[in-house]
């Protein structure tokens, strides 16, 4: 294992010390670890979702591309969303 020293705000580091005084964790450095592990699936989650709407951003310049789209009408989106609406009512 690699130590590293950081520094925290006040605010953080009494955090890091009540989580390891209220014994939810044995010491400030399983405090990190978990927040690293929770930041690594966080980040890996915001990675999915950035990739997913770049695909469904690059389905509708397809689209566009290929002549699948009709120029933007708010009164048409209007109209449609209230009919889906009152089918759900």
């Amino acid at each position: 294992m690699e130590r590293l020293t950081i520094t925290l705000t006040s605010d953080l580091a009494a955090r890091v010390k009540a989580a390891v005084e209220t014994g939810n964790y044995a010491s400030a450095s399983e405090v990190m670890r978990q927040a690293l592990r929770d930041w690594e699936m966080a980040e890996a989650r915001r990675q999915a979702e950035l990739a997913a709407l770049r695909a469904d951003v690059n389905v509708g310049l397809d689209q566009i591309a290929a002549g699948k789209s009709r120029p933007f009408n708010a009164e048409r989106i209007v109209k449609a969303g209230k009919r889906i609406a009152a089918k759900k009512a």
